[in-house]
């Protein structure tokens, strides 16, 4: 355990060395990861209205990855809560900055394991599971924006490989014929009695998948503390 410790701060110290070494490096890492929403909503449009004689298994696959999703984030929190406090390592050990400001909302959450890495794999595969060259797009893409949350401090190395193994085992949890049955099956039958109300709901859903549900948290951390009250 110690060996693996001292491996996990070593991967950490060398990727977080490069931030600051270069403006144009900072930038480019800073900027690749808003491109989540972008690649996402593609992919999902395109493997959504693909004309093929699957065209119904694919749609349901896609529905279920909002709950694979769902399942991730609920896994990780349920381990985050569970585990002991894990400092973030830009507090705990240090990190070099970028050559920019910036700031982040980290919710005061502990650092492990990354909510990001287990809904961005949860995501890469569910859609892996309907388009194999799609899915590892998208798992390529999830590692470079990961790596982005080492290289900036936000997370040790394990934190991220955790969580993306939370993420793949919740895609491949939510895959049985029982979640097609009793939530895509009807899902998608509501979209073809009422397709305005669907897609007008979908969009919003995809919207919140794409950040990991953070708007909705939000929420629902403000209606906790109407009720409860606010503590600084």
């Amino acid at each position: 355990m110690h060996f693996l410790a001292a491996l996990d701060v070593s991967i950490y110290r060398a990727i977080n060395g490069l931030c600051g070494t270069s403006p144009l490096l900072d930038r480019v890492v800073y900027h690749i990861s808003p491109l989540r929403g972008v690649l996402f909503m593609g992919i999902f449009g395109l493997l959504w209205f693909r004309e093929d004689k699957s065209r119904i298994r694919t749609q349901e696959k896609l529905i279920l990855l909002i709950l694979a999703v769902l399942v991730a984030l609920l896994v990780n929190r349920t381990i985050s809560t569970l585990l002991p406090f894990r400092i973030r390592p830009m507090y705990a050990i240090g990190a070099n900055p970028p050559s920019f400001s910036w700031s982040l909302d980290l919710e005061n959450w502990s650092s492990f394991p990354s909510d990001n890495a287990s809904y961005l794999f949860a995501i890469a595969t569910c859609i892996w599971l309907v388009s194999r060259p799609w899915g590892t797009a998208f798992g390529v893409f999830s590692v470079v924006a990961l790596a982005e949350r080492v290289y900036l401090g936000i997370h040790y190395p394990s934190d991220i490989l955790v969580g993306a193994l939370l993420g793949i085992l919740s895609a491949i949890a939510v895959e049985r014929e029982v979640f097609y049955r009793r939530i895509a099956a009807p899902l998608l039958a509501f979209e073809k009695s009422a397709p305005s109300y669907f897609y007008g709901v979908l969009l919003f859903v995809l919207a919140e998948v794409v950040t990991g549900f953070q708007n909705t948290r939000r929420i629902a951390v403000a209606l906790v503390h109407v009720f409860t009250g606010f503590h600084g």
